[in-house]
């Protein structure tokens, strides 16, 4: 009777009351769910994210670390190379002393050495470890062999040409060393540009050290015979100066200004003062020596001992370089471990909050609406799930906007891909005349062999200046050099840019013109030679230049020997000529 009234009133019947019940439980459930998982959407990205940030910058650290060690070690190897000169140029009675001296500071090295690869392997560095394994310490090792070749030979076989050998060898050891420490820097994996821009500073430094050393090693074979200086040498070490300055001018470039503390302006005006003006003045001292045929004013031993303290600045520069990148990594480091636990205590905070949310809800709203009248209940449903379901359409958007919103942080390598087309720009280019050397011709060949047919029209002119020994006798390198320099822009105003000039020789050039017919390439030698014979160097010298020229061949070699023949007949025939 009861049951019929509730019927006719508009009361739900108690069985449908009860699946009203569960239906409205288990929607709250359901949306407590959503909660929840939301939680955990918006918060693993983020304590992931923070995660691998401090991944990052731990990395960022270690790698800091790794180029210090493996800086380190190029600097000793680099240094070795004073130990060895002081060996070669003792007299008998200290060589007993500079090869325990040499000895002791080897096993040094070789320690040094077999650490940096066994820190490169244990944090992932295969690659640069076998660099060093293998590279650098075969190398190294074939040097080393060659010193003491020379320094167990007796006195009256030694000459100096054994003695630049032996130095050379070393210079091929660091040559290794700047490869490794290339590869750990293209390795990296750090996005940071502050620590980015250190890292490739510390490497400049590194560079610079050694460049520094090898404007003294250059010369100290000839010193140490007291012979004059011989132009190969002369140029290796004007080479390397002009190498060294452009690298010091290079780190002074990338250094901002906001980081130039009083410390490091300390240090840079110290590598200014103490080898850039001091030390190299001492080497254009014996430079200018050995032109005036004067005995040198230091011996090789004294020589080696007073630019050794020259680069004490160099390395303190770099020591501040590495310092200040190890301090700034560290204080990323913190900063993302602070991050990340932030990160995890606010997650662990909203996980409560929405537990606590669940437990209040269901204590003290879903089990009082439970309990609610019949109809009350009944009235309540319809808007009740209408909440409920704009609420999740509400929640997915902003789910959908978050997202969309996360992205990854690409890497920037700009700068080292700018200094690595710079530092090949210098190793094809002649300091002294601003044209192409030897190593872009041979670049040039590479690139030649994917075009064959351009061989048939490629025009080889090979000219040389007349009497050019003569100008150094009489009026020294000096001038020699400004002759030098004065018909390179004279070739350069006759060509195009697209043809290569390349200095070939001391004395002798090249000129690669593609796509040029032989009455075209004749004319063309006839001008430059004219313009030559016309220049006005100083009132009392004159200059001309041989040309011997062929178009067309097979092969490079056959270029070149026809070329080679044209030029012998322009000399055979009084110089100042032109033969094809």
């Amino acid at each position: 009777m009861n049951s019929k009234r509730n019927n006719e009133l508009g009361y739900p019947e108690s069985g449908k009351t009860a699946s009203i019940e569960t239906s409205i439980r288990y929607r709250l459930f359901l949306f407590l769910f959503i909660l929840i998982l939301s939680f955990l959407i918006i918060s693993l990205p983020q304590v992931f994210s923070s995660y691998q940030q401090l991944q990052q910058s731990h990395r960022g650290f270690i790698e800091i670390k790794l180029l210090e060690t493996l800086t380190d070690t190029a600097n000793k190897i680099s240094r070795e190379r004073a130990f060895a000169n002081q060996l070669m140029a003792s007299p008998p009675e200290l060589m007993t002393q500079k090869r325990r001296q040499l000895n002791e500071y080897r096993l040094q090295v070789d320690a040094s050495l077999q650490q940096t690869i066994r820190l490169l392997n244990d944090n992932e560095q295969q690659q640069v470890a076998q660099v060093v394994s293998v590279d650098i310490q075969s190398r190294l090792e074939v040097a080393r062999h060659v010193v003491d070749q020379y320094v167990n030979q007796p006195l009256a076989h030694k000459s100096y040409q054994q003695y630049d050998h032996a130095i050379r060898g070393m210079f091929s050891a660091w040559d290794s060393c700047r490869e490794a420490l290339k590869k750990l820097l293209i390795s990296s994996s750090q996005e940071d540009d502050g620590l980015s821009r250190n890292m490739t500073l510390i490497l400049l430094v590194s560079d610079l050290r050694d460049q520094s050393g090898r404007v003294v090693s250059n010369i100290i074979a000839p010193v140490s015979f007291s012979i004059q200086i011989p132009d190969d040498n002369r140029a290796r070490s004007l080479q390397t100066q002009h190498q060294a300055i452009y690298l010091w001018k290079l780190i002074d470039t990338l250094q901002p200004d906001h980081t130039r503390t009083p410390e490091y302006l300390h240090l840079y005006q110290q590598v200014k003062t103490q080898f850039l003006d001091e030390g190299i003045e001492l080497v254009s001292t014996l430079l200018r020596e050995s032109d005036q045929h004067r005995a040198y004013s230091l011996s090789a031993i004294s020589l080696t001992e007073q630019i050794v303290s020259k680069f004490n600045s160099i390395v303190a520069l770099q020591n501040y370089l590495v310092q200040t990148s190890l301090a700034q990594a560290e204080q990323q480091e913190y900063a993302a471990w602070q991050k990340f636990i932030l990160t995890v205590l606010i997650s662990i905070f909203s996980l409560l909050v929405a537990g606590l949310t669940l437990r209040y809800i269901q204590r003290y709203i879903l089990l009082p609406l439970m309990e609610a009248r019949e109809s009350i209940l009944a009235l309540s449903l319809p808007q009740s799930y209408g909440q409920e379901n704009r609420k999740k359409k509400r929640f997915k958007g902003e789910f959908a906007e978050l997202f969309a919103a996360i992205a990854k942080l690409k890497r920037l390598l700009s700068q080292k891909d700018a200094l690595e087309f710079q530092l090949r720009n210098i190793a094809h280019t002649d300091t002294l005349t601003g044209v192409a050397n030897r190593q872009a011709l041979e670049a040039y060949f590479i690139a030649l062999e994917q075009e064959p047919w351009k061989w048939s029209d490629l025009c080889l002119m090979i000219i040389d200046i007349d009497y050019f020994k003569q100008i150094n006798d009489q009026y020294g390198h000096m001038v020699g050099d400004q002759v030098i320099q004065r018909i390179a822009d004279q070739l350069q105003q006759h060509v195009d840019v697209s043809d290569l000039i390349v200095r070939y020789g001391g004395d002798e050039f090249l000129i690669l013109i593609e796509d040029i017919a032989a009455e075209d390439a004749l004319q063309l030698a006839e001008k430059i030679s004219k313009s030559i014979y016309t220049l006005c160097i100083a009132p009392d010298i004159s200059t001309s230049v041989s040309i011997g020229l062929a178009v067309g061949a097979r092969n490079w070699l056959t270029l070149f020997q026809n070329a080679d023949q044209a030029l012998l007949r322009a000399k055979a025939k009084g110089k100042n000529r032109v033969e094809g």
